[in-house]
């Protein structure tokens, strides 16, 4: 080995200047003595194979780890207990039973609070104690399944050196406590109060305050925790507080003479030109005081008005007289659309604003105050205001039909029907329904008795022939390409519809189930545009008319010719009607045979650009019938149809 001097050869002892700076000395070099040599040597030689042992375990270590998890899959890990409830090692199912048994014998024991010679006893159940099962068991199995890497092994090496336990996760539902404790209350002494105002039509008293004893809600609250958390039975003394009143009747003087002030005037009330005067009394029934513990004496009292409670009484009194819907304007066509019927605001009143103004009112200094009900105001859809906004500009189609040779009541029904549809308007891309247009069919609105088709019978009902307005707007619909969304035709072909050159198949109808008017068949179309379309429909007598107008949409539509099949025989017996109104000795024929059909059209619509918008077959199935006679009660079995 070279010496210390052969080492250091060529280095100046002497500083060397660097740029007019003394240049730092060499850093010396560090002499190893021969024996420390061969030891560092040593340990560099062995660095690598320790590094491949410590590797080595910490492999294992990490390879045990790993099979010590998938050994134990969704279970608990060993040693963990939940409460005094061991469940390591369990699956969550079997731990799951474990701790709600645990928990449903928790909440029957009791906890006793003694005062004196008496006792006081309920479950800790009954005092609003409950035990989240799953959340115990999350916590549990959460246990050496933390969220890092190093959290879980810290836990599993806990696990392995000690038992660990997670507390039951209890909930106290201090409502329930609350209650119970009010019984308790009540059970204990008078009842502590604060001095109040009392409000008996015009006079004003004051009911004097209450000294008395409660019940430390908080102090309760804790040792019923405790009680909970020693899994036992425990009796304790009942804590007791004395509670002054916050007010009394003095602090309440200033109030009373407001009051009695307030109730001497009544309150008026007005809406557009119609007033109405509130008697005091009805108001000072919504007097009530309210008590600031934190304030003292009388700065503590505030006497106000039930706003809830005004507020639902206020609805109550006037929501009949100011409340109503907003109406459209009613539409109507003279080479353009007209006003016929002037739009109307809708409005609804503000119940909770009212009852705010009506409290500023009844304890004003100076009266009468005239106060205004404010509403709310909607505006209809259809004001009349700007009719070009709507869009209609042309007639669109004209659909018509024969109602001649009628009775006088389906004639009625008939015109009935036309004039509750009349200047109909539908939205922009919305449906049109011909039931919701003409509103129920009732004697209140106008129909009567008639002959009606009810499934493959004729028989007699309310607004019998209403059908053939409905018909009329079918027709209508489908000669302005308009998009049929629910059409029904007739059960059996009715010739009548057949009148002036009409097809058959070219008819609609509707059905008004009882008790559920629109619940029914019923015939729609829809408005594929962004304007309005109006529906104008009348009678002359013979004829129902419908036009419908609208934004020019540019359809062309066609139809194919009707392709018939049968007629197929009918099949069907003759049957007899017994009518409990028909005059003794009667026998009258009311149908007559008919054979099964079927009628096929298809109607084409082609847009302003000459391509189909859309096809639609309209198939009809006519069912066939047989003869059928009506006969009074004393001619059962006489007519044809018996044999």
């Amino acid at each position: 080995m070279a010496s210390v001097r052969s080492l250091t050869r060529g280095w100046s002892s002497a500083p060397v200047l660097l740029g007019g700076m003394r240049a730092a000395s060499p850093r010396p070099l560090r002499v190893f003595a021969p024996g420390r040599s061969r030891v560092v040597a040593r340990l560099v030689r062995l660095a690598p194979r320790a590094a491949f042992v410590a590797a080595t375990l910490v492999l294992l270590l990490v390879g045990g780890l790993v099979a010590f998890r998938n050994a134990y899959g969704d279970r608990v890990y060993p040693g963990v207990a939940v409460g005094d409830v061991p469940v390591g090692g369990l699956d969550r199912d079997v731990a799951r039973a474990l701790v709600a048994e645990r928990a449903a014998v928790l909440g029957n024991q009791t906890v006793s609070f003694t005062h004196g010679d008496r006792t006081w006893t309920a479950d800790l159940a009954d005092l609003g104690v409950s035990v989240n099962v799953e959340a115990s068991l999350d916590a549990a199995h959460r246990l050496g399944r933390e969220g890092t890497a190093f959290d879980r092994l810290h836990s599993t090496f806990d696990l392995a050196r000690s038992d660990r336990t997670v507390p039951l996760s209890v909930r106290l539902d201090l409502q329930t406590l609350g209650r119970w404790l009010d019984t308790v209350d009540a059970e204990f002494g008078p009842v502590p109060r604060d001095a109040a105002l009392v409000v008996k039509g015009r006079a004003v008293s004051v009911e004097p305050e209450v000294e008395g004893a409660v019940v430390d809600r908080e102090a309760i609250r804790q040792r019923v925790i405790a009680a909970v958390q020693h899994f036992g039975a425990a009796v304790e003394p009942l804590p007791i507080v004395v509670k002054p009143p916050t007010v009394r009747v003095a602090d309440l003087e200033d109030a009373r003479t407001r009051i009695e002030a307030a109730l001497a005037r009544p309150v008026e009330v007005v809406h557009q030109d119609q007033r109405w005067q509130l008697a005091s009394e009805d108001l000072g029934r919504f007097v009530r005081q309210s008590v600031d513990p934190a304030k003292p004496g009388a700065d503590a009292v505030t006497v106000g008005l039930d706003q809830k409670a005004l507020a639902g009484w206020l609805a109550e009194r006037f929501t009949a007289e100011i409340d109503r819907d907003p109406v459209d304007a009613e539409i109507g066509w003279n080479e353009g659309p007209v006003v016929v019927t002037p739009a109307e605001d809708g409005l609804k009143i503000e119940a909770e604003a009212f009852a705010r103004d009506l409290e500023v009112a009844f304890f004003a200094g100076e009266r009468p105050v005239l106060v205004p009900i404010p509403v709310t105001v909607t505006k209809p859809a259809v004001d009349g205001k700007n009719l070009d906004a709507l869009g209609i500009t042309t007639l669109l189609a004209r659909g018509d039909s024969n109602y001649d040779g009628g009775t006088p009541e389906r004639d009625i029904n008939v015109e009935v029907g036309a004039v509750l549809l009349n200047n109909t308007l539908v939205p922009p891309h919305s449906e049109f329904s011909f039931n919701h247009a003409i509103g129920e069919i009732t004697v209140d609105n106008g129909f009567v008795e008639s002959s009606v088709v009810e499934g493959e019978r004729v028989g007699r009902d309310i607004g019998g022939g209403i059908c053939q307005v409905s018909t009329t707007v079918f027709r209508a619909a489908l000669l302005a390409g308009l998009p049929i969304t629910e059409w029904w035709p007739h059960n059996y072909r009715i010739l009548s519809y057949e009148y002036d050159g009409w097809g058959a198949g070219y008819d609609a109808s509707i059905l008004q189930p009882e008790g559920d008017p629109f619940g029914g068949s019923d015939f729609r179309f829809e408005n594929p545009s962004d304007s309005w379309l109006l529906v104008e429909s009348w009678t002359d007598g013979t004829h129902v008319i419908v036009n419908i107008y609208g934004p020019d949409l540019g359809y062309d539509v066609q139809f194919s010719d009707t392709v018939f099949g049968g007629p197929y025989p009918h099949g069907q017996a003759d049957i007899e009607v017994v009518n409990p109104g028909l005059p003794a000795g009667t026998v009258t024929q009311t149908e007559w045979p008919l054979d099964s059909s079927e009628a096929t059209f298809v109607r084409d619509v082609y847009g302003p650009d000459g391509k189909l918008l859309y096809s639609r077959e309209f198939h009809t199935s006519f069912r066939g019938r047989g003869n059928v006679f009506q006969v009074s009660p004393d001619m059962a079995g006489q007519s044809p149809a018996a044999g």
